[in-house]
């Protein structure tokens, strides 16, 4: 291999980090909206579950995820309607579109677990989706070279054995919403402060 391909190789890897830190930058109010989304979720099953109130937690959750996407839609729309080049890298961006792929798979399962017919099925989609924000989280972390979020992955995936651990009990909902307020909502929030400080 010549220096000039190894000179590429390193440019090609430094645009791909940067690139990646402006897309966590840029979706980090995403993460915000969802992690206090689904933290509402779990605090209105928990309230259910304890006899504190008697809506029905589906009609909650349908709610939430609704407008949590249409949140995150508005923002793909205001991309996908610019034609500059900047706004095509971040719609066609990995780590984008990495996100992007966990949202669709947990917003499936999520609709699966709230259609059906067992009960006390929530413990399920808690579990899967702290494996899956442990994936992302780590992925993110080597894509946009920010180590501390690995570690926010490695919490993740802790919380994902806790939530086995804690199956079909009243407790669990509440490591769920605090899983996602800690480490999803506060993420989103340390990230969109530090992308306003260097913007």
């Amino acid at each position: 291999m010549n220096e000039d391909a190894v000179r590429d190789d390193i440019a090609f890897i430094r645009r791909t980090m940067e690139q990646g830190r402006r897309v966590v930058g840029s979706w980090s109010a995403d993460m915000l909206v969802w992690g206090i989304a689904v933290t509402l979720g779990y605090a209105g099953t928990y309230a259910r579950v304890r006899g504190w109130w008697t809506l029905d937690p589906n009609w909650l959750w349908t709610g939430l995820v609704v407008l949590a996407w249409l949140y995150s839609l508005r923002r793909v729309r205001r991309l996908a309607s610019r034609t500059d080049a900047a706004a095509a890298r971040l719609m066609r961006s990995p780590i984008g579109m990495l996100w992007f792929a966990c949202g669709v798979f947990l917003t499936i399962t999520s609709f699966a677990v709230i259609f059906a017919t067992a009960p006390n099925t929530w413990w399920i989609n808690g579990a899967i989706s702290a494996g899956v924000m442990g994936i992302a989280f780590f992925v993110s972390s080597f894509l946009c070279d920010l180590p501390w979020m690995r570690w926010v992955g490695l919490a993740w995936w802790l919380g994902e054995v806790a939530m086995f651990v804690l199956r079909q009990q009243p407790e669990g909902l509440l490591l769920g919403g605090a899983l996602m307020l800690v480490l999803l909502a506060v993420p989103g929030f340390v990230l969109m402060r530090r992308s306003r400080e260097c913007a």
